[in-house]
């Protein structure tokens, strides 16, 4: 599902809920009794959190599913007689679990044709783990976890790039390289971690990334188009951490 679909479903959940919310309060239904020590807040929060639930299962993303299945339970405590183990108990599973699932079923990148490769990923370690690869295509892998590191990209024919970052940060410069084609495609996947992307002044970028609990914050304007001007896709999702685009 892309991110203009994702959007749009989004919006119609919204909706949905401002018409409910509507409604009630003018009495045209009542909420099932299992809602009555709910606030209105309360279920608010609630739907909000099963969009971003929705979200973060379509794209993978463990940080998105299980911290608002625990915000979910803490609403519903009551409810679901659960009072003995929220918040904390309930706030702590959930960090764990997504600690877990990242480790047990990590993202896997498929490469061909690597020119190098530094260091290694480890799925089953909660060590500081990093790897880096460029094909002769044009193509650049880099991930870390649990940890910083910085790489600096000097490809001449640059065409795509992909970055995971989880359970730390990681900065990529990429004002180095040369883009024949006018064109690049850059990947993110950003979970409890914060990626910051270097990329020359005349690169204008079009945003798809998915933000959950977090932010894509791109530098400066986009440069008016020119003969030196390249296009950069960027896409992705950012679930708990930050992505950076600043322009040198």
């Amino acid at each position: 599902m892309n991110y203009r679909i994702k959007n749009i479903l989004t919006g119609i959940i919204l909706i949905a809920l401002a018409a409910c919310l509507v409604m009630w309060k003018m009495n045209v239904f009542d909420l099932p009794s299992v809602f009555a020590d709910v606030s209105t807040w309360g279920l608010v929060i609630a739907v909000l959190m099963a969009v971003v639930i929705i979200h973060s299962i379509i794209d993978l993303s463990f940080g998105g599913i299980f911290i608002p299945l625990a915000v979910i339970a803490i609403i519903f405590d009551k409810p679901l007689g659960i009072t003995a183990i929220t918040p904390w108990v309930v706030l702590i599973a959930a960090i764990l679990l997504t600690v877990a699932f990242h480790l047990i079923f990590p993202h896997h990148h498929h490469w061909r044709d690597h020119k190098h490769s530094h260091g290694g990923y480890n799925p089953v370690s909660d060590k500081f783990s990093e790897s880096f690869s460029e094909n002769e295509n044009g193509s650049v892998y880099y991930s870390t976890q649990f940890g910083s590191s910085t790489r600096y990209v000097r490809c001449e024919n640059l065409t795509s790039a992909n970055l995971s970052c989880r359970f730390g940060e990681m900065s990529i410069f990429f004002d180095k390289v040369r883009v024949p084609g006018k064109t690049v495609s850059i990947d993110c996947g950003v979970s409890f971690g914060k990626i910051n992307i270097y990329i020359p002044q005349n690169w204008r970028v079009e945003n798809k990334v998915g933000v959950t609990f977090g932010d894509c914050d791109i530098d400066g304007l986009n440069p008016d188009n020119t003969d030196d001007t390249v296009t950069c896709f960027l896409n992705g999702s950012v679930a708990f951490g930050d992505l950076n685009l600043i322009r040198v």
